[in-house]
C-alpha cells in the first residue's frame, strides 16, 4: 500500500496564546524525519508508509507536550491506494517544484 497524510497540529500552551513556534518546531521534526513532505499555509503533507506516518504523529504530539502544550489537536487526513502516489505528481498542475525538491 502507498500512503499519503496530511497533518494539521492546532497546539494550545497554558501561558502564551502564540502558537506558531510550536508548529516551527513540529515542522523541523517533520523535516528531520528524511520523508517526502510538502508544507503548505494550513497543514502539511507526507508521504510514507502506514508505520512512518503514525510515529510521525506519535511523534510530533508527545514533542508539543514536553514544549509545554496542556492540549494538541491533531486533524489528520490519511489516502491509502494500491497505486502509486506521490505528493509531486498531485500537485505537478499546480505548483512547480526544483529539481532538487
Amino acid at each position: 500500500m502507498n500512503y499519503i497524510m496530511a497533518i494539521q497540529l492546532v497546539p494550545h500552551h497554558p501561558k502564551t496564546s502564540e502558537y506558531q513556534s510550536h508548529v516551527n518546531s513540529a515542522i523541523e521534526i517533520i523535516e528531520e524525519s528524511g520523508l517526502t513532505h510538502f508544507v503548505g499555509p494550513m497543514e502539511t503533507t507526507i508521504e510514507g508508509s502506514i508505520d512512518e506516518l503514525m510515529n510521525i504523529v506519535k511523534k510530533l504530539n508527545r514533542h508539543l507536550e514536553n514544549e509545554g502544550c496542556d492540549q494538541v489537536t491533531s486533524n489528520i487526513k490519511l489516502i491509502q491506494s494500491e497505486q502509486p502516489i506521490k505528493i509531486k505528481e498531485i500537485l505537478a498542475d499546480y505548483y512547480e517544484f526544483d529539481e532538487d525538491e
